[in-house]
């Protein structure tokens, strides 16, 4: 263990001139706007908002388009279409976001064949309607099933594609800016949806919309929710059918129920019309004119200031905490601690380091395009004297995070007790700043109110698969341990904790011994020597493969770890010992390790009476991860999971990884990839985010493939109790035992083909 200022210079008019010829010369792309254009609006005032006809631009013709997104959830790829309205592409707006589902026998093109793009680009040109995206999501197989467990239409729709769409386009993304619809099944899926979470939408629609007593439970079904959901009656409601529709009992069923609870609602019986496209032709007008009602009374945000109020679990929708206001006392009584700004990018960006004479240059008050601020950072650096630039782009505490997330170019500066695991924290001159000297670093204060006491702070290493055998003891014979440690040694010693599944016992005789071994694997005595050249402080013993030798060398290897102050988790002398977690009471922090195996074989599964690797056994985990949970700060889970040539995840892996979240685990890693696995930020079902790693990756073990030579270490920065943040180190293993850190265009692909995998993280 190791230990903002008035306006000078230009006239308004001639900034007003610059506006125009910036944003009319610099078109955007549907994900992001450029900086010298937002800028501009922010001090001409000319943040448009999308009300009424939109007199300041020309455009008279809006445009769909078409997405696609990864569903982890159905396990296919998705589809969804999407409007933009004129002038998108130029104006520094946000708009209101319509969702409308097609019917059973459709896709997502059916409301374009049902004439939307004509009637809304009519409608905004006249000013009878605002300007607005409509997103048309294609349901795919999974919207025609009554599936309403974890795999449903309503969880890939709140859960991937709706936190896809508004990290993406410029919606203002508050309740009453959000309406869904939909036309025959599409229908049944928006009442459904908007009964169950009524606070995420203003307006539902339902045309012809499918109901039937039979297709849901009484949770699900919106006959039932509309007797007794909580929240639809600040709803807006519209239902509608023609005369001859096959759907009209269950309609009016629903109309009946509404009508029952005493709640208003809009029921339209046209005089003409069945259960088909002609009929809903005809009415596209009128349901638009619904939806948008409101809107036009609403003012939309500027695009400084978003704001998503969705309760799905999309990492870009979770808002930060606000700075404490209260020091935190040292063990001596005085306040001992910094005020410091780190800087951050949202997670999934491909920024990884900023210069420190560019921070030096931001704290010299000159401006940087990238650079965007929440409020209360502004107002904490002006107290300490920081006169930012006026340029700086400023927006509300709870619209940072999000515009990190849309525009990944984008960094911030935010303060340390702020982070979350939703940011990522950037190197400075390729260091950590934590691992600066704070003395000289431009943005730590030691007057004001501190957010960084070091004697607070846990640093936890998490490693993935080592295996000293195979190749990999020929490279350590023919180069040594010094070497194969030297390329990640600086960056291990600075965590407080270092940790890796080792996967193979030390054996004397290695490669050769007396029994008749269960495997191939074993690891040469004299190369032991290499954990404590890299520090190790903690071995997970999950892995499948440390009883391929036998009992004897696994039993010789556990007593060499104790004889080194290196603990373990994960196995043990029998079940008991191996299901025993590992605790870290450190600088205040208290933190729990669970390990345990999911795949076997059953020979290197701990027995009541021999050694080896906890089984990952429900009845088990289910009644000591709660309370684990309950006495600890932090609990981490690691898991020996099917190994699989894939950076995905497999479905059971994800299932079974967020179970043990939902059982209270906080930090859940996969140790069983010898490929690099994605991400994801879960919320669990008791409302908790947990931080979720499928694959770390290999560090010594000889696979001498482009994926299976990358890999990950994550570092848990770990808070007064809290995980903050986590540090990715990205490396490559050298010649089949030397693992390092990639190179700054090395990683930068790495981490685009990581990010890109996992489908819009």
């Amino acid at each position: 263990m190791r230990n903002s200022d008035q306006l000078s210079g230009p006239s308004q008019s001639v900034l007003s001139t610059l506006y125009s010829l910036a944003c009319a010369l610099s078109p955007v792309t549907q994900r992001s706007l450029p900086v010298v254009c937002f800028v501009l609006s922010l001090v001409t005032g000319f943040a448009l908002r999308p009300t009424g006809a939109q007199s300041t631009c020309a455009e008279t013709v809006g445009r769909i388009e078409r997405g696609t997104y990864r569903s982890l959830i159905a396990e296919t790829t998705m589809y969804y279409s999407v409007y933009l309205p004129p002038c998108y592409d130029t104006l520094a707006s946000t708009y209101p976001i319509l969702y409308l589902m097609h019917g059973s026998n459709e896709d997502d093109g059916q409301w374009s064949r049902l004439g939307l793009q004509m009637v809304l680009d009519a409608g905004i040109a006249d000013g009878s309607l605002p300007p607005m995206i409509v997103v048309m999501p294609f349901g795919e197989w999974i919207a025609n099933e009554n599936q309403f467990e974890r795999v449903s239409w309503e969880n890939v729709f709140l859960e991937e594609l709706m936190p896809l769409v508004e990290s993406t386009y410029r919606i203002d993304a508050r309740g009453e800016q959000r309406a869904i619809g939909g036309i025959s099944r599409g229908g049944f899926w928006a009442f459904e949806i908007a009964f169950r979470h009524p606070d995420l939408f203003s307006a539902v629609g339902g045309h012809s919309a499918f109901f039937d007593p039979g297709h849901a439970p009484d949770d699900f079904n919106p006959l039932d929710l509309a007797l007794n959901a909580q929240g639809i009656e600040e709803l807006r409601i519209w239902l509608d059918r023609g005369v001859d529709d096959f759907a009209q009992e269950n309609l009016d069923r629903m109309s009946e129920h509404l009508t029952q609870r005493g709640l208003a609602h809009e029921y339209r019986i046209y005089p003409e019309g069945q259960h088909n496209n002609a009929y809903w032709r005809q009415h596209v007008a009128e349901y638009l004119a619904f939806y948008a009602e409101a809107w036009k009374l609403t003012p939309a945000l500027p695009a400084q200031a978003f704001v998503f109020a969705t309760n799905t679990p999309n990492p870009a929708l979770v808002p930060t905490s606000s700075t404490s206001s209260t020091p935190v006392q040292s063990e001596s009584g005085m306040a001992e601690g910094w005020q410091l700004f780190i800087p951050a990018v949202a997670f999934p960006s491909l920024e990884t380091n900023l210069t420190g004479e560019r921070l030096r240059a931001i704290a010299g008050g000159n401006p940087d395009s990238l650079l965007v601020v929440d409020e209360s950072t502004a107002r904490a650096l002006s107290d300490q004297g920081v006169a930012l630039a006026p340029e700086t782009m400023i927006v509300a505490d709870e619209a940072l995070l999000n515009t990190l997330w849309r525009d990944r170019r984008l960094f911030t500066l935010i303060g340390f007790d702020r982070l979350t695991t939703r940011y990522r924290v950037l190197k400075v001159d390729a260091l950590h700043p934590l691992d600066h000297d704070l003395d000289s670093y431009p943005f730590a204060f030691k007057n004001g109110t501190p957010n960084y006491y070091p004697d607070r702070l846990t640093r936890l290493l998490l490693s993935g698969v080592t295996a000293l055998t195979r190749e990999t003891t020929k490279a350590l014979d023919a180069n040594g341990v010094e070497w194969a440690a030297s390329g990640i040694a600086d960056y291990v010693e600075r965590a407080d904790f270092f940790h890796t599944s080792n996967e193979v016992s030390f054996s004397p005789g290695c490669p050769g011994f007396s029994e008749q071994p269960l495997g191939e694997f074993c690891s040469k005595q004299e190369h032991f020597e290499l954990f404590p050249q890299v520090g190790l402080d903690i071995v997970e013993l999950s892995g499948n493969h440390n009883l391929d030798y036998g009992t004897q060398p696994y039993l010789d290897t556990l007593a060499w770890y104790q004889q080194m102050g290196i603990r373990v988790v994960g196995g043990g002398t029998d079940l008991t010992a191996a299901r025993e977690p590992l605790r870290i009471d450190h600088h205040q922090n208290q933190i729990v390790m669970v390990a345990c195996n999911a795949v076997g074989p059953y020979y290197a599964i701990a027995t009541e009476d021999s050694p080896g690797a906890a089984n990952c056994d429900w009845n088990w985990l289910r009644e000591a991860l709660p309370l684990l949970a309950a006495e600890s700060d932090l609990l981490i889970v690691t898991v020996q999971y099917t190994e699989v040539e894939d950076y995905l995840p497999l479905p059971s892996q994800i299932t079974d990884f967020r179970g043990l979240a939902d059982l209270g685990a906080d930090v859940v890693i996969g140790t069983q990839a010898h490929k690099p696995q994605t991400f994801e930020f879960y919320n669990s079902v008791g409302g908790q985010p947990a931080f979720l790693h499928y694959g770390l990756g290999n560090l010594f073990f000889d696979q001498p493939f482009w994926g299976n030579m990358r890999f990950f270490m994550d570092e848990l920065y770990i808070y007064e109790g809290k995980l903050l943040t986590v540090d990715l180190f990205t490396g490559i293993i050298d010649d089949l035992a030397r693992p390092r850190a990639m190179t700054p265009d090395e990683e930068r692909n790495f981490l685009a083909f990581m990010f890109n995998t996992q489908g819009g993280l």
